[in-house]
C-alpha cells in the first residue's frame, strides 16, 4: 500500500490536521503520532505490524493499492451525482433589475418571461416528469431581480412545477438568488405556499457601503433588505437564507458580528454568512495575510454569535459535482427563452447554448455543447495528474467549456483564480465543521 497523494496536513496548534480528499475523512493528531503514521504509509513492513492502523488508514483512502484506483473513485463520484434522479432547472423571469450595482456583469434589459415562454417551460417540465426517472426536481430563479415578475412568473410556475412533483411522488425543493428588496408581507406568505425557502441575498459591505451601491434613486436599501429577511425566517422556520457579503479591503475592517447583530439570536442559525469579495477589487487590492486575518476573525465572531458560516474558498470537498452547472440533467431558462447553463456570464447570444420549443424541448446547439455528459469535467491528464484534483475537483462547467472542450490543457486554470483563503485555511475549517457535526 502506498500513500495517497491526495492527503493534505496543515498544522494548528501544537498538532497536525490530517485530510483525505477523496472520503472526507480528517483528524488532528500530535506530533509524535503525526511522525508515525507517515512513517507507516512508506513502510510496507510496518504496515504488516500494525494491521488495525494499517486497515483505518486503507478504509479512508489515506493508503491506496495505487493513484488509479483514486481516480476511478473519483469518476465514480461523478457517474453517481449524475445518476441520483435529480433534475435542476434556474428560470430567469427577467433580466431587469431594481439596482443598478457598479460590479454587475449583466446589461438589464427591459422585458419579461411571456405566457408562451411559461407555457413552453410547463411543457418541458412535463416532459421531463413522463419519463418517470425524477426522484428530485430542484427548481431555482435567477435574473435580474426575480421577485419584480414574482406574481406573474416566480408563484404560478413554481406551484406548477410543485403540483407536479407531488404528483409523482418526487421530492421538490425551490430556491432563489434575490437583493431581497421586495420581500412583502404578501410575497413572504405565498414563499411558503411555494416551498420557496432557500434564498441567496447579497449585502454590500457595511451600512454605508451598502446603501452608497444599492439604493433606488437615493433611497438607502440596507435596513429593509435585513428586515425583510428577518421577517420572512421568523415566518417560516423551514427557511435558510445565504447571506452573501461583498466587501473590498476597506469594508472588511467592520466588526460584522456587530453590524448583523440586529437579526434576533433565535433566527440566526437560519442565516449562512458568506463573505465575498467583489472580484473587480483584486488586481488593484490583492490578498494579503492582513486581510485573511480579518475574514478569520469576523468568521469567529459570527460564529459565536449563533450564525452559520458558509466559506468562499477555491477549495472543497470534491462531490462528484463542483456546481448546479456541471450536472448532465440542468438548464437555465432566460427570459426570452434562450437556454443556457452557468449563470456567472452575461445572457449574450454567444453564451446562449440553445433554445426551448413549443413542445417544451430544450434544443441545444451542438457546436456549442459538443462534450457535455460524454465524462466528467476534470477528465483531462493535467488534472488527473495534480495532487490536488481531490479538492479542486477539476474545472467547473464555466472554465471547461471555454478553455478544455477542444484542446489539451497545458495550464492550470486554477493559476488565474484568486481568493483570500488557502488550503490550510480550508482544511482547518472543515476541521471545525466536522468536529460539530
Amino acid at each position: 500500500m502506498i500513500e495517497s497523494s491526495y492527503n493534505y496536513y496543515t498544522p494548528q496548534n501544537e498538532n497536525m490536521l490530517c485530510m483525505n480528499g477523496v472520503t472526507g475523512a480528517v483528524f488532528s493528531l500530535n506530533e509524535d503520532e503525526y511522525n508515525f503514521m507517515k512513517k507507516l504509509m512508506a513502510d510496507g513492513t510496518l504496515q504488516k505490524k500494525y494491521p488495525d492502523l494499517t486497515n483505518k488508514l486503507t478504509q479512508t483512502h489515506f493508503l491506496t493499492e495505487n493513484m488509479n484506483k483514486e481516480i476511478t473513485y473519483l469518476r465514480e463520484k461523478y457517474n453517481k451525482a449524475n445518476d441520483s434522479g435529480i433534475w435542476h432547472l434556474i428560470l430567469n423571469p427577467t433580466q431587469d433589475c431594481n439596482f443598478r450595482c457598479w460590479y454587475c456583469y449583466e446589461k438589464h434589459p427591459k422585458g419579461r418571461m411571456q405566457p408562451e415562454t411559461m407555457e413552453r417551460v410547463k411543457r418541458l417540465v412535463d416532459n421531463i416528469f413522463d419519463k418517470g426517472e425524477i426522484k428530485h426536481f430542484s427548481l431555482g430563479w435567477f435574473g435580474g431581480e426575480p421577485l419584480l415578475y414574482f406574481k406573474e412568473v416566480v408563484y404560478p410556475i413554481s406551484m406548477y412545477i410543485k403540483q407536479c412533483a407531488e404528483k409523482h411522488g418526487a421530492q421538490f425543493s425551490n430556491s432563489m438568488t434575490t437583493n431581497g428588496f421586495l420581500l412583502t408581507e404578501d410575497i413572504i406568505q405565498k414563499c411558503m405556499e411555494i416551498r420557496l425557502n432557500e434564498l441567496q441575498v447579497t449585502l454590500d459591505g457595511d451600512k454605508e457601503a451598502h446603501n452608497k451601491i444599492r439604493n433606488q434613486k437615493g433611497e438607502p436599501s440596507f435596513d429593509k433588505i435585513l428586515q425583510n429577511c428577518i421577517a420572512l425566517t421568523d415566518a417560516s422556520p423551514d427557511t435558510s437564507i445565504k447571506l452573501r457579503i461583498n466587501y473590498n479591503t476597506q469594508s472588511i475592517q467592520n466588526d460584522f458580528s456587530q453590524i448583523l447583530d440586529c437579526i434576533p439570536a433565535y433566527l440566526r442559525s437560519q442565516f449562512w454568512v458568506q463573505f465575498q469579495r467583489i472580484w473587480q477589487t483584486y488586481d488593484k487590492e490583492g490578498s494579503d495575510e492582513a486581510v485573511k486575518k480579518i475574514l478569520n476573525e469576523n468568521s469567529a465572531k459570527l460564529k459565536e454569535c449563533g450564525f452559520r458560516l458558509s466559506y468562499n474558498t477555491l477549495y472543497s470537498l470534491f462531490r462528484g459535482i463542483l456546481c448546479y452547472a456541471d450536472r448532465i440533467n440542468y438548464a437555465n431558462i432566460n427570459y426570452d427563452g434562450n437556454v443556457y447553463r452557468c449563470t456567472a456570464k452575461d445572457y449574450t447570444p454567444e453564451n446562449s447554448l440553445g433554445y426551448i420549443s413549443d413542445e417544451g424541448n430544450i434544443m441545444w446547439d451542438k457546436n456549442k455543447t459538443e462534450g457535455i455528459g460524454d465524462k466528467a469535467f476534470f477528465d483531462n491528464p493535467l488534472c488527473l495528474s495534480c495532487k490536488y484534483l481531490a479538492v479542486c475537483g477539476g474545472p467547473c462547467f464555466s472554465k471547461w467549456w471555454s478553455g478544455f472542450r477542444k484542446k489539451n490543457p497545458t495550464d492550470c486554470f486554477f493559476n488565474y483564480l484568486k481568493a483570500d483563503t488557502d488550503l490550510s485555511t480550508f482544511v482547518r475549517e472543515y476541521y471545525d465543521s466536522h468536529k460539530r457535526k
